[in-house]
């Protein structure tokens, strides 16, 4: 707030956090899409890579432009983490376990928000563009080594010759969006999932 004037302002924090969650939003479905088509693990590496490149970047910023970008850029690599990570989970995990191991990923998730709050001690003993720093290249480093032990797993295969036009695969998405929406289970999981995010985030934000 002293180095960026802006964020003095409570709505510009707000606005710097809701282009990361609306371009989350709109994203992922569309990585959701992409995962079932592409190779899972590299899309997981990349999005590791980007989201912890531009936390990097971040301990650069001057202005509040910059950080706004960045957020931007930071919502588009993270939406395609979930679908890709989630779907490698359960492709690994056929028989019993399959819901304790998603459970464990999710400990991960909220876990690791948890220590990350230790990133205000490290800002209050340097600063918080350190902070910014060393949390990225951490996860820079991370992603190499996912490179050597993350393998792909796909349990099922899509029917999609190579004469396939991007047209009619787009199609069959799009058909399959419909599926998933005529589905009560669905809706019901999806307003679930979002009645505790709605007063979580506005309170954050």
């Amino acid at each position: 707030m002293v180095d960026i004037a802006e964020l003095q302002t409570a709505a510009n924090f707000g606005r710097l956090m809701a282009i990361f969650l609306w371009i989350y939003a709109l994203m992922s479905p569309v990585s959701g899409i992409i995962a079932d088509r592409l190779n899972r693990k590299w899309l997981i590496i990349i999005s590791l890579f980007v989201w912890s490149g531009v936390t990097l970047l971040m301990g650069f910023a001057k202005t509040y432009d910059q950080l706004y970008a960045l957020r931007a850029v930071m919502g588009v690599s993270e939406a395609f983490y979930m679908p890709a990570g989630l779907s490698l989970i359960a492709d690994y995990h056929q028989g019993k376990n399959r819901s304790f191991a998603i459970g464990i990923h999710m400990t991960g998730i909220y876990l690791g928000q948890a220590l990350g709050g230790f990133g205000a001690t490290i800002a209050g003993s340097f600063s918080w563009q350190t902070t910014f720093f060393l949390f990225g290249l951490a996860g820079v480093i991370y992603s190499v080594v996912l490179i050597l032990f993350l393998e792909e797993k796909k349990a099922y295969i899509l029917e999609t010759g190579s004469s396939d036009s991007l047209w009619k695969r787009f199609r069959e998405s799009i058909n399959g969006v419909g599926v998933l929406l005529g589905s009560l289970s669905f809706w019901v999981i999806l307003f679930y999932f979002s009645a505790p995010s709605l007063p979580g985030w506005a309170t954050k934000n």
